[in-house]
C-alpha cells in the first residue's frame, strides 16, 4: 500500500487544476478558493512546484502560476 503526504495529495489537486487550463495563469488565492485548500498551504505548494520547475510564475498586476 502506497501512503502520500497529505501535502503531496495537496500539490496533486493544485496541478490537476492547472492542467485543466493549462495556458491560463491562476493566482494563488484563486486556486485556494477553487481547490478549498487554505491560501498559506496553497502558496507554500506553489513555490515548491515552481523551484521544482513544474510550474511557471509571473509577477506584477496579471501575474500567477501555470503549468
Amino acid at each position: 500500500m502506497l501512503r502520500i503526504r497529505r501535502l503531496t495529495d495537496y500539490a496533486t489537486v493544485i496541478l490537476g487544476v492547472l492542467a485543466t487550463e493549462p495556458e491560463r495563469v491562476h493566482t494563488a488565492t484563486a486556486l485556494a478558493l477553487r481547490t478549498r485548500i487554505g491560501a498559506a498551504t496553497a502558496s507554500k505548494l506553489l513555490k515548491q512546484l515552481h523551484r521544482a520547475a513544474l510550474v511557471t510564475s509571473s509577477r506584477g498586476l496579471h501575474g500567477g502560476y501555470k503549468l
